[in-house]
Protein backbone atom coordinates (compact mmCIF):
# COMPACT_ATOMS: atom_id res chain seq x y z
CA UNK A 1 0.00 0.00 0.00
CA UNK A 2 1.60 3.69 -1.07
CA UNK A 3 1.22 6.14 1.44
CA UNK A 4 2.48 9.60 -0.19
CA UNK A 5 4.28 12.40 1.26
CA UNK A 6 2.04 14.79 3.06
CA UNK A 7 1.38 18.62 1.66
CA UNK A 8 4.02 20.98 2.27
CA UNK A 9 3.21 24.96 1.44
CA UNK A 10 4.05 25.72 -2.37
CA UNK A 11 2.50 21.95 -3.42
CA UNK A 12 -0.14 22.11 -6.34
CA UNK A 13 -3.58 21.43 -5.07
CA UNK A 14 -5.78 20.08 -8.05
CA UNK A 15 -9.33 20.80 -8.21
CA UNK A 16 -11.86 19.02 -10.22
CA UNK A 17 -15.71 17.91 -10.71
CA UNK A 18 -16.47 14.55 -11.21
CA UNK A 19 -19.95 15.23 -9.07
CA UNK A 20 -21.95 18.05 -9.41
CA UNK A 21 -22.03 21.54 -11.79
CA UNK A 22 -18.74 23.05 -10.20
CA UNK A 23 -19.39 27.35 -10.75
CA UNK A 24 -16.88 29.47 -10.72
CA UNK A 25 -18.84 32.02 -7.92
CA UNK A 26 -19.20 29.31 -5.63
CA UNK A 27 -15.40 27.86 -5.81
CA UNK A 28 -14.61 31.11 -5.45
CA UNK A 29 -13.83 31.64 -1.78
CA UNK A 30 -12.17 28.02 -1.92
CA UNK A 31 -9.54 28.94 -3.67
CA UNK A 32 -8.80 31.54 -2.03
CA UNK A 33 -8.70 30.05 1.09
CA UNK A 34 -6.68 27.28 -0.23
CA UNK A 35 -4.64 29.58 -1.55
CA UNK A 36 -3.93 31.81 1.70
CA UNK A 37 -3.14 28.50 3.21
CA UNK A 38 0.01 28.35 1.22
CA UNK A 39 -0.80 26.63 -2.12
CA UNK A 40 -0.94 26.88 -5.42
CA UNK A 41 -4.10 25.89 -7.19
CA UNK A 42 -4.87 24.27 -10.13
CA UNK A 43 -7.93 23.93 -11.54
CA UNK A 44 -9.20 20.78 -14.33
CA UNK A 45 -10.04 22.28 -17.82
CA UNK A 46 -13.47 21.61 -17.78
CA UNK A 47 -14.25 22.53 -14.08
CA UNK A 48 -16.83 25.03 -14.94
CA UNK A 49 -18.39 22.82 -17.80
CA UNK A 50 -22.45 21.69 -17.47
CA UNK A 51 -22.71 20.27 -20.69
CA UNK A 52 -25.52 18.02 -19.14
CA UNK A 53 -27.32 20.90 -17.40
CA UNK A 54 -26.56 18.54 -13.67
CA UNK A 55 -23.12 18.20 -14.57
CA UNK A 56 -20.82 18.16 -17.56
CA UNK A 57 -20.29 15.22 -19.99
CA UNK A 58 -18.75 12.10 -18.47
CA UNK A 59 -16.18 12.17 -21.20
CA UNK A 60 -15.27 15.83 -20.16
CA UNK A 61 -15.53 14.79 -16.41
CA UNK A 62 -13.01 12.32 -16.73
CA UNK A 63 -11.12 14.06 -18.52
CA UNK A 64 -10.37 16.27 -15.62
CA UNK A 65 -9.66 13.84 -13.27
CA UNK A 66 -7.17 12.35 -16.06
CA UNK A 67 -5.46 15.49 -16.30
CA UNK A 68 -4.56 16.07 -13.09
CA UNK A 69 -3.63 12.04 -12.11
CA UNK A 70 -0.82 12.95 -14.57
CA UNK A 71 0.21 15.96 -13.80
CA UNK A 72 3.44 15.60 -11.73
CA UNK A 73 2.80 18.96 -9.95
CA UNK A 74 -0.65 18.00 -8.33
CA UNK A 75 -0.01 16.40 -5.15
CA UNK A 76 -3.37 16.34 -4.21
CA UNK A 77 -6.48 15.91 -5.93
CA UNK A 78 -9.29 17.26 -4.28
CA UNK A 79 -13.18 17.32 -5.46
CA UNK A 80 -16.79 17.19 -3.85
CA UNK A 81 -19.71 15.11 -4.14
CA UNK A 82 -23.44 14.96 -5.78
CA UNK A 83 -24.19 12.53 -7.67
CA UNK A 84 -22.00 11.72 -10.98
CA UNK A 85 -19.08 9.61 -10.02
CA UNK A 86 -20.45 6.95 -11.30
CA UNK A 87 -20.35 7.63 -14.73
CA UNK A 88 -16.78 8.09 -14.90
CA UNK A 89 -15.69 5.29 -13.49
CA UNK A 90 -14.96 2.93 -16.48
CA UNK A 91 -12.92 6.36 -18.13
CA UNK A 92 -10.46 6.93 -15.17
CA UNK A 93 -6.75 5.98 -16.43
CA UNK A 94 -6.34 3.65 -13.21
CA UNK A 95 -2.37 2.88 -14.65
CA UNK A 96 -1.57 6.62 -14.46
CA UNK A 97 -3.20 6.41 -10.92
CA UNK A 98 -0.92 3.83 -10.09
CA UNK A 99 2.21 4.81 -12.28
CA UNK A 100 1.58 8.24 -10.64
CA UNK A 101 0.76 8.09 -7.01
CA UNK A 102 -1.16 11.04 -4.73
CA UNK A 103 -3.25 12.45 -2.14
CA UNK A 104 -6.78 12.31 -2.81
CA UNK A 105 -9.24 14.15 -0.65
CA UNK A 106 -13.40 13.90 -1.28
CA UNK A 107 -16.48 12.22 0.77
CA UNK A 108 -19.88 11.46 0.18
CA UNK A 109 -20.10 10.27 -3.89
CA UNK A 110 -16.06 10.47 -4.00
CA UNK A 111 -16.74 7.79 -2.07
CA UNK A 112 -17.39 5.95 -5.73
CA UNK A 113 -13.12 7.04 -7.06
CA UNK A 114 -11.26 6.96 -3.38
CA UNK A 115 -12.39 3.41 -2.78
CA UNK A 116 -12.00 2.17 -6.56
CA UNK A 117 -8.17 4.01 -6.88
CA UNK A 118 -7.04 2.59 -3.32
CA UNK A 119 -8.64 -0.79 -4.44
CA UNK A 120 -7.06 -0.97 -8.24
CA UNK A 121 -3.93 0.92 -7.11
CA UNK A 122 -2.85 0.16 -3.92
CA UNK A 123 -2.80 4.07 -2.97
CA UNK A 124 -3.91 5.49 0.15
CA UNK A 125 -7.09 7.90 -0.39
CA UNK A 126 -8.79 10.27 2.04
CA UNK A 127 -11.99 11.00 3.02
CA UNK A 128 -13.79 13.27 5.00
CA UNK A 129 -13.54 16.78 3.29
CA UNK A 130 -14.49 18.07 -0.21
CA UNK A 131 -13.71 21.48 -1.84
CA UNK A 132 -16.44 23.37 -0.38
CA UNK A 133 -15.06 22.41 3.29
CA UNK A 134 -11.63 24.10 2.41
CA UNK A 135 -13.87 27.33 4.59
CA UNK A 136 -13.18 25.55 7.33
CA UNK A 137 -9.76 26.47 7.40
CA UNK A 138 -10.70 29.94 7.74
CA UNK A 139 -10.21 31.64 10.80
CA UNK A 140 -14.08 31.70 11.28
CA UNK A 141 -14.41 28.11 10.20
CA UNK A 142 -14.78 24.63 12.42
CA UNK A 143 -11.93 24.29 14.47
CA UNK A 144 -12.30 20.61 14.61
CA UNK A 145 -12.35 20.51 10.91
CA UNK A 146 -9.18 22.68 10.19
CA UNK A 147 -7.25 20.70 12.61
CA UNK A 148 -8.23 17.21 10.75
CA UNK A 149 -7.07 18.82 7.34
CA UNK A 150 -3.87 19.46 9.18
CA UNK A 151 -3.25 16.40 11.40
CA UNK A 152 -4.00 14.26 8.39
CA UNK A 153 -2.87 15.58 5.30
CA UNK A 154 0.15 18.47 5.94
CA UNK A 155 2.14 15.90 8.78
CA UNK A 156 2.95 12.27 8.54
CA UNK A 157 -0.07 9.69 9.45
CA UNK A 158 -0.83 10.31 12.79
CA UNK A 159 -1.13 7.33 15.80
CA UNK A 160 -4.72 7.48 16.01
CA UNK A 161 -8.57 9.71 15.13
CA UNK A 162 -9.48 12.24 17.22
CA UNK A 163 -12.87 12.53 17.81
CA UNK A 164 -15.24 15.02 17.69
CA UNK A 165 -17.88 13.79 20.42
CA UNK A 166 -17.71 11.04 22.36
CA UNK A 167 -18.91 7.63 20.42
CA UNK A 168 -22.10 5.53 21.12
CA UNK A 169 -20.84 2.32 21.55
CA UNK A 170 -23.19 -0.19 20.12
CA UNK A 171 -21.80 -3.89 19.76
CA UNK A 172 -18.62 -4.36 22.32
CA UNK A 173 -15.46 -5.83 20.96
CA UNK A 174 -11.81 -4.94 19.33
CA UNK A 175 -11.38 -5.64 15.78
CA UNK A 176 -8.41 -4.64 13.25
CA UNK A 177 -8.78 -4.49 9.57
CA UNK A 178 -8.04 -2.60 6.49
CA UNK A 179 -9.87 0.84 6.77
CA UNK A 180 -12.04 1.83 4.03
CA UNK A 181 -15.57 2.68 3.28
CA UNK A 182 -17.42 5.87 3.05
CA UNK A 183 -21.32 7.01 1.81
CA UNK A 184 -22.87 3.78 2.12
CA UNK A 185 -25.47 3.24 -0.97
CA UNK A 186 -21.71 3.82 -2.85
CA UNK A 187 -20.04 1.59 -1.26
CA UNK A 188 -22.40 -1.09 -1.69
CA UNK A 189 -22.29 -0.19 -5.52
CA UNK A 190 -18.92 -0.58 -5.65
CA UNK A 191 -18.44 -3.58 -4.03
CA UNK A 192 -21.29 -5.48 -6.08
CA UNK A 193 -20.14 -3.81 -9.52
CA UNK A 194 -16.95 -5.46 -8.84
CA UNK A 195 -14.67 -2.02 -8.59
CA UNK A 196 -13.70 -2.72 -4.82
CA UNK A 197 -11.62 -6.13 -4.54
CA UNK A 198 -10.00 -6.70 -1.61
CA UNK A 199 -8.34 -10.02 -1.40
CA UNK A 200 -10.35 -12.70 0.05
CA UNK A 201 -7.93 -13.14 3.22
CA UNK A 202 -8.08 -9.44 4.41
CA UNK A 203 -9.93 -8.22 6.96
CA UNK A 204 -11.79 -4.72 6.50
CA UNK A 205 -12.19 -2.56 9.42
CA UNK A 206 -15.39 -0.76 7.40
CA UNK A 207 -16.79 2.92 8.06
CA UNK A 208 -19.94 4.14 6.47
CA UNK A 209 -22.45 6.50 6.58
CA UNK A 210 -25.40 8.15 5.31
CA UNK A 211 -28.18 11.02 6.63
CA UNK A 212 -31.86 11.18 7.24
CA UNK A 213 -32.04 14.43 4.99
CA UNK A 214 -31.87 11.90 1.94
CA UNK A 215 -33.44 8.87 3.27
CA UNK A 216 -35.85 7.51 6.13
CA UNK A 217 -34.98 4.63 8.30
CA UNK A 218 -36.84 1.88 6.23
CA UNK A 219 -34.49 2.76 3.27
CA UNK A 220 -31.52 2.83 5.43
CA UNK A 221 -32.36 -0.69 6.70
CA UNK A 222 -32.97 -1.65 3.47
CA UNK A 223 -29.39 -0.18 2.20
CA UNK A 224 -27.61 -2.39 5.56
CA UNK A 225 -29.25 -5.09 4.46
CA UNK A 226 -27.70 -4.70 0.84
CA UNK A 227 -24.15 -4.74 2.46
CA UNK A 228 -24.92 -7.82 4.61
CA UNK A 229 -25.68 -9.46 1.17
CA UNK A 230 -22.58 -7.78 -1.01
CA UNK A 231 -19.36 -9.79 -1.43
CA UNK A 232 -16.97 -7.99 1.27
CA UNK A 233 -19.53 -8.14 4.28
CA UNK A 234 -17.99 -11.92 5.37
CA UNK A 235 -14.66 -10.17 5.76
CA UNK A 236 -15.82 -7.18 7.71
CA UNK A 237 -14.83 -7.22 11.15
CA UNK A 238 -16.21 -4.16 12.69
CA UNK A 239 -18.26 -1.09 11.55
CA UNK A 240 -18.24 2.61 12.66
CA UNK A 241 -20.65 4.51 11.52
CA UNK A 242 -20.88 8.17 10.93
CA UNK A 243 -23.06 11.21 11.78
CA UNK A 244 -26.88 10.70 10.57
CA UNK A 245 -28.35 13.14 12.09
CA UNK A 246 -29.22 15.36 14.82
CA UNK A 247 -30.88 14.22 17.58
CA UNK A 248 -29.50 10.47 17.57
CA UNK A 249 -31.48 8.22 15.73
CA UNK A 250 -32.56 5.53 18.37
CA UNK A 251 -33.97 3.36 15.19
CA UNK A 252 -30.58 4.03 13.56
CA UNK A 253 -28.45 2.66 16.31
CA UNK A 254 -31.18 -0.04 17.18
CA UNK A 255 -30.58 -1.23 13.34
CA UNK A 256 -27.04 -1.25 13.48
CA UNK A 257 -27.18 -3.62 17.12
CA UNK A 258 -28.80 -6.46 15.12
CA UNK A 259 -26.47 -5.76 12.22
CA UNK A 260 -23.23 -6.59 14.39
CA UNK A 261 -25.00 -9.09 17.12
CA UNK A 262 -25.81 -10.83 13.68
CA UNK A 263 -22.06 -10.89 12.23
CA UNK A 264 -20.73 -10.99 15.47
CA UNK A 265 -18.47 -7.91 15.00
CA UNK A 266 -18.12 -4.79 17.38
CA UNK A 267 -19.75 -1.72 15.88
CA UNK A 268 -20.28 2.04 17.30
CA UNK A 269 -21.82 5.54 15.84
CA UNK A 270 -20.32 8.84 16.20
CA UNK A 271 -20.47 12.14 14.90
CA UNK A 272 -17.14 12.59 13.77
CA UNK A 273 -17.42 12.02 9.96
CA UNK A 274 -20.63 12.43 7.29
CA UNK A 275 -23.28 14.81 6.20
CA UNK A 276 -23.17 17.01 9.44
CA UNK A 277 -21.04 19.76 11.25
CA UNK A 278 -17.86 17.34 11.78
CA UNK A 279 -15.43 16.43 9.20
CA UNK A 280 -13.28 13.61 10.07
CA UNK A 281 -10.74 12.93 7.66
CA UNK A 282 -10.17 8.76 7.30
CA UNK A 283 -7.34 6.78 5.29
CA UNK A 284 -8.83 4.22 3.15
CA UNK A 285 -5.90 1.66 2.89
CA UNK A 286 -4.26 1.82 5.95
CA UNK A 287 -4.88 -0.87 8.63
CA UNK A 288 -6.70 0.01 11.86
CA UNK A 289 -7.60 -1.64 15.36
CA UNK A 290 -10.60 -0.13 16.98
CA UNK A 291 -11.96 -0.82 20.20
CA UNK A 292 -15.53 -0.07 20.81
CA UNK A 293 -15.78 0.39 24.57
CA UNK A 294 -12.70 2.71 24.86
CA UNK A 295 -14.04 4.29 21.93
CA UNK A 296 -10.66 4.42 19.76
CA UNK A 297 -9.26 4.13 16.34
CA UNK A 298 -5.57 3.67 15.74
CA UNK A 299 -3.51 3.29 12.70
CA UNK A 300 -1.33 0.16 12.52
CA UNK A 301 1.93 1.06 10.91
Amino acid sequence: MILTDCLHPGDVIGICSPSHVATAESYAPMIATLEAMGYRVRLADNLYHAAWGYASSAEDRAADFNQLVRDPEVKLIAFGGGEGAVDVLPLIDFEAARANPKRYLSYSDGTDLLNTIWSKCGVVTFYGQCPHHSLDFAPDGQDYNCRQFRRMLEAPLPDAHVSAKPWHPLVSGVCEGTLCGGYLDNFVFLNCAGYVTPPKDEPILLFIEDHKMFFGIEHESALLSRLEQSPIMRQVTGLLFGHYGYPTDEQLLERLTRLGQKWHIPVAYCDDFGHGDSHAILPIGVKARMDVDHQSLTYLK
